[in-house]
């Protein structure tokens, strides 16, 4: 057998699908093969966004690399909280978030029927499923069924994971579930069905891997199915409790198949005879029957073939050993227990919160141990949107959060009295602190922020909508923003210039008023960042009303003096009407920004010569494209080309005047086939 399984990851993946033989003598053998997806067909009528950021990507190999990365988990406190939607209580890293480009209520996601919530993908080969592995890069735990299409395309469920109550760690991780329902028959077409998702719940998948074999394999144990024999297999290399092969590691993955696949005459048979009936449940919980499951099998060659010890077997036990409920028990806390509290408090500062109070009541000690005031130096409390549950919350972390740095309260409902009080027990170190969608904010909350929280680096008070001129110039004391969203707020021209003034190391600023209560000079603003905060590396002007847009060549030239801007969100719906010479500031947007990762245009016609400027941003690695006229949109590829490190380019409501139609898939699919390292999405 040829079998090596590192060639599976080799830099080019030139090889998939990668076969691995297995001969039993000269007349019979068996081919393990490996394969990335070859296609993927998506409903039409989907408006599922899991499916939306999954879709440009699925095809072929991973392109992650970064597997094992943190991110963003709910975490829940009390059984009460439990049943919230989107309550997330948790201590997990802070996360500088992009800005939501195109609004929920655009897409209107959380509407889709979920007959559409699914993705159909197809595989070079036809092959014997015996392992389908996900890779998930964010928010995992979306894919809750898998079904294969046999050759009557009729769909047959391999998995169903809707009822799964485990704890997914907040990593990026190659997800590989145990197949509940043998698939005795051969198939290159598999169907994952997501979860409803919303912009905030999403899942992003990069690849899947369909690993299967050219012939029907079982177990030599009569008793004992496939799946069951690669768990204990599987226990040999991993953990006892990684029974869904998570894995961060990509190289050491699937180490139970490739053994397996190296011992096959140890552990397997091959089926080669008659065809007998079974029955199967299919997706219309009508009994089928497929004709393919062989009576007889054909025995590898060799005397010396051994089984899997069997539970009656004198070895079982001591093979088996750490396995049992007893062992467990003795290996978590007696071992546990003897370490010195340093060492627990490192440990516990990497748990999450559920986690940690239930510790509580282990022991008195451990009670004590999380008490410590140096796990809470993070705090998220988003969408809890009952006041009393907010007081609660609020009076169980007043004494914890001595050194809290970090603090979160995302579309929260609370008492003013109730958030000022705890501010003055545990805002002194807040470096972080984000109000966004809390309606309750008001000036006397600015007024308690400005005196208590002098160390303030970022603020986010979008839609805080109670605050008035007063209250943003309680802002004017603190000196060390280096971040502050004033979206959908009534902040004035004056007030904003007085407080970037003074807040000279400004990196980042979301920006778009209320215009039916004041009546903001975007261009002033634009002018005393250039003056004033030389550090300027993100400017969001997005979501600006129309009767509002008054950024003209004045702020755009200004902005083009900011050198070390990174990222800019502008909407230039009205420029054209402002200046007469908008061809000269854009292009010296452009031009003189080279620094530029993150472009967003919306509403503006772009001719050839805007898009060989953008080709010319080397460092661009997001393209966003909204409610854009494209003269000729298929000269977009010029920027697919030129710029090495792009990665996303996004074309929303994007359209050519004397076409009929938007941007047709084949033109997408020849940018995908032709730039595989850019992912390219489009939504008309």
């Amino acid at each position: 057998m040829t079998s090596h399984y590192q060639f599976l990851y080799c830099e080019s993946c030139s090889e998939y699908p990668y076969v691995g033989r297995v001969s039993l003598g000269e007349e019979y053998s068996v081919d393990f093969i490996y394969q990335y997806v070859k296609g993927r067909f998506v409903p039409k009528k989907h408006q599922n966004i899991s499916i939306f950021r999954t879709a440009p990507d699925i095809i072929g190999p991973p392109k992650f690399s970064n597997y094992g990365e943190l991110f963003h988990l709910s975490c829940f406190v009390g059984e009460k909280l439990r049943n919230q939607d989107d309550v997330d209580i948790s201590r997990s890293p802070w996360q500088n978030k992009e800005p939501i480009i195109v609004e929920s209520n655009f897409f209107n996601w959380r509407n889709a029927p979920i007959e559409n919530n699914y993705i159909d993908i197809e595989f070079h080969e036809a092959v014997y499923p015996i392992r389908v592995s996900i890779y998930e890069i964010h928010n995992p735990e979306s894919v809750i069924e898998i079904w294969a299409q046999n050759s009557n395309n009729q769909w047959f469920q391999l998995w169903n994971g809707c009822g799964s109550s485990e704890i997914v760690p907040p990593i990026s991780r190659l997800f590989s579930p145990s197949l509940s329902h043998p698939c005795n028959f051969k198939t290159k077409m598999l169907r994952l069905v997501f979860a409803d998702s919303s912009s905030q719940s999403y899942t992003k998948i990069d690849a899947v891997m369909l690993i299967g074999t050219s012939e029907l394999i079982l177990s030599r144990n009569p008793n004992e199915s496939l799946t069951i024999l690669l768990k204990k297999i599987n226990m040999f290399y991993h953990h006892e409790d990684d029974y869904n092969n998570l894995k961060t590691d990509l190289k050491n993955a699937h180490l139970d198949i490739v053994h397996l696949q190296q011992n096959f005459p140890e552990y397997c048979v091959i089926y080669k005879s008659d065809i007998k009936r079974v029955s199967y449940k299919s997706k219309k919980h009508k009994t089928v029957f497929q004709e393919i499951i062989p009576d007889g099998y054909v025995q590898p060659n060799g005397e010396n073939s051994r089984r899997i010890l069997s539970k009656n077997h004198p070895n079982y036990a001591k093979r088996m050993k750490l396995s049992s409920d007893k062992s467990k028990e003795l290996s978590r806390w007696s071992y546990l227990s003897a370490l010195p509290d340093e060492v627990l408090l490192m440990i516990l500062k990497n748990i999450d919160l559920m986690t940690l109070c239930r510790m509580s009541k282990i022991n008195c000690r451990f009670n004590n141990l999380i008490r410590d005031r140096e796990l809470y130096t993070r705090l998220n409390i988003r969408c809890v949107t009952c006041r009393r549950n907010m007081r609660n919350i609020f009076r169980y972390f007043i004494s914890r959060c001595k050194y809290l740095r970090q603090l979160d309260l995302t579309a929260s409902n609370f008492n003013v009295n109730n958030f000022v009080k705890f501010l003055d027990n545990c805002g002194r170190n807040l470096t972080h602190l984000r109000l966004s969608d809390c309606n309750s904010v008001n000036n006397s909350v600015l007024l308690k922020i400005s005196e208590t929280c002098q160390n303030l680096k970022e603020l986010d008070l979008y839609n805080c909508y109670l605050i008035r001129d007063e209250g943003f110039s309680y802002l004017e004391k603190l000196k060390g923003f280096e971040h502050l969203n004033l979206d959908r707020t009534r902040i004035t021209t004056k007030c904003l210039c007085n407080i970037l003034q003074k807040n000279q190391r400004m990196r980042e600023l979301h920006l778009a008023p209320i215009t039916l209560y004041n009546n903001l000079d975007q261009d002033a603003v634009v002018i005393e960042l250039r003056n004033s905060c030389h550090d300027l590396e993100v400017i969001n002007l997005l979501h600006v009303p129309e009767d509002m847009v008054n950024l003209t060549d004045r702020g755009i030239n200004a902005l083009a003096d900011c050198k070390n801007l990174r990222k800019v969100y502008l909407s230039l719906l009205e420029i054209r009407y402002n200046t007469n010479n908008d061809d000269h500031c854009l292009t010296k947007l452009f031009s003189s920004c080279q620094l530029l990762e993150v472009v967003y245009l919306s509403g503006y016609i772009l001719t050839d010569p805007y898009l060989k400027l953008l080709s010319q941003c080397k460092n661009l690695k997001q393209l966003y494209f909204f409610h854009i006229n494209l003269v000729t949109y298929d000269k977009c590829s010029v920027i697919l080309e030129q710029c090495p490190k792009l990665q996303e380019f996004h074309l929303i409501n994007c359209y050519s005047p004397g076409r009929i139609g938007n941007i047709s898939n084949y033109l997408v699919n020849q940018w995908k086939e032709r730039y595989p390292h850019v992912s390219v999405y489009t939504f008309n």
